[in-house]
């Protein structure tokens, strides 16, 4: 399906993902066990830049739009001026984190010294809970961080290949999803399609931004084909032809059921913190291959 967006507004959200905490030594307990919580037949989303992997809760979306790097998940429309707006609201933030030495003690050695030292700095607070495990081969840890007698924070960190962060105000059910699946791509079942919808992804954008629309046509989903015309697609193209200058980046997307959707971020070039304007792109697997199956994009407004 193609269709036009003529107002596609970007949410402004101030969102600190990672503000550690450090306590005056670190508290272990090896082999932290959470109960865990049904996550059959849930969409995953892929971050490319970062290559994690974890599946979204259920009737929650991502937005890896907002913050850079970083990705939102919340359930229905938030509306936030400040990080604890987001959390109180029960949304998710998930970032990578940057550790240089990936072993048991380096990762230790990252939590208990600069992640909450600045965890501290940010939060001013020294009510700070921490403890290690190990899950899924990778060594972990939570972190619960109070202020004023009141739980802020709860922070799932993964080592591993490709470390990340999951923060959130407690540890609820929709969090325990995320915590129980994030993994590095390399572990996923999506090792084996992240190159191939890359590289699907970049020559279909390319083909967007040149307005060939009968390339793009020929070469989309035969379900897209039997929906839209030809004629339909290059009239969509050309009333975005005012953003198609601009830079076109995609953080990653959610895999289901052999349909990759994804997020377009438009902002014009040699800016530095530009507020983007946003469209979709959706991919079906066919034949064996990655192909256009759904494309939104923004057009002037009126």
């Amino acid at each position: 399906m193609i269709r036009k967006i003529t107002s596609l507004s970007h949410k402004t959200l101030l969102i600190i993902l990672v503000a550690a905490v450090a306590v005056a030594a670190g508290i272990y307990i090896k082999d932290h066990r959470s109960k865990p919580v049904p996550v059959a037949g849930l969409a995953e989303y892929l971050n490319f830049g970062n290559s994690y992997v974890y599946k979204v809760p259920k009737n929650y979306s991502v937005d890896a739009q907002s913050v850079l790097g970083a990705e939102l998940i919340y359930s229905g429309p938030i509306t936030a001026k400040t990080v604890q707006d987001i959390y109180d609201r029960g949304g998710i933030g998930t970032q990578a984190l940057d550790i240089k030495d990936h072993s048991s003690s380096g990762f230790k050695g990252y939590v208990n010294g600069s992640f909450l030292s600045d965890l501290k700095k940010n939060l001013s607070t020294n009510d700070v809970k921490v403890k290690f495990g190990k899950a899924n081969g990778s060594d972990n840890a939570q972190i619960t961080v109070k202020k004023d007698g009141q739980q802020v924070r709860f922070i799932y960190l993964k080592n591993g290949q490709h470390p990340a962060s999951v923060i959130a105000k407690t540890e609820t059910d929709v969090f325990k999803v995320i915590e129980q699946t994030i993994t590095d791509l390399e572990s996923s079942d999506l090792k084996n399609e992240s190159d191939a919808l890359k590289q699907s992804l970049q020559s279909n954008i390319q083909l967007v931004k040149a307005q060939k629309a009968p390339e793009l046509y020929s070469a989309a989903s035969p379900e897209l084909r039997s929906q839209t015309s030809e004629d339909q697609l290059s009239t969509v193209l050309k009333s975005a032809s005012s953003f198609l200058n601009q830079n076109i980046t995609v953080s990653g997307g959610s895999y289901s059921q052999a349909s990759f959707s994804a997020a377009l971020r438009f902002t014009p070039p040699n800016q530095d913190n530009p507020q983007p304007t946003l469209g979709a792109i959706t991919l079906k697997k066919a034949e064996g291959q990655w192909k256009l199956q759904g494309l939104s994009l923004p057009t002037p407004k009126q």
